[in-house]
């Protein structure tokens, strides 16, 4: 799903959450995970990709998304920045990083399950854990390839670590 699609449905999770604070999300692929003041948050998806080169497509269970919030309680607003990891061909001699796409259900439960660390993480509210799952469509082709992960480059996929 594009962006917006992400947009709009973090806008809805938002507001049904009553609080006067505005928030946004914004996607950066530079995410600096120890800025002081911000929240972090993984959590793997399902996602299918398609290779830009080969048209090779792909799906995995195993996808990181990362978030890094924030609230400026002061200034009554708060910022969400996320990074999708992406996934390399594994037919390709030399592969490109391929974007994810995830399904509008999967977008709803991460966007579930930010809104309880939100609320945890920036509120301070005690919240119990969603134990919804994502939703996995298709067959899944064998083992996580750490070396075509960028989140196990980056050190934040469940999955592996930086690889070989």
């Amino acid at each position: 799903m594009a962006q917006s699609d992400w947009v709009n449905i973090f806008k809805e999770k938002i507001q049904e959450l009553g609080r006067r604070d505005r928030w946004w999300i914004e996607f950066d692929n530079n995410i600096n995970t120890t800025e002081p003041g911000w929240e972090n948050y993984i959590r793997n998806t399902f996602a299918r990709f398609c290779c830009s080169q080969c048209r090779h497509t792909w799906a995995s269970a195993q996808v990181p998304v990362l978030f890094h919030m924030k609230l400026d309680a002061l200034e009554g607003r708060g910022t969400v920045k996320v990074r999708s990891c992406k996934q390399e061909c594994k037919t390709c001699l030399t592969p490109n990083l391929e974007q994810p796409q995830v399904s509008e259900e999967n977008i709803t439960v991460l966007m579930d399950k930010l809104m309880l660390k939100i609320r945890k993480k920036c509120y301070k509210e005690n919240v119990g854990e969603n134990t919804t799952r994502s939703f996995i469509t298709g067959n899944l082709d064998g083992p996580h390839e750490s070396g075509h992960c960028e989140g196990c480059r980056l050190g934040i996929c469940s999955r592996g670590g930086v690889s070989s």
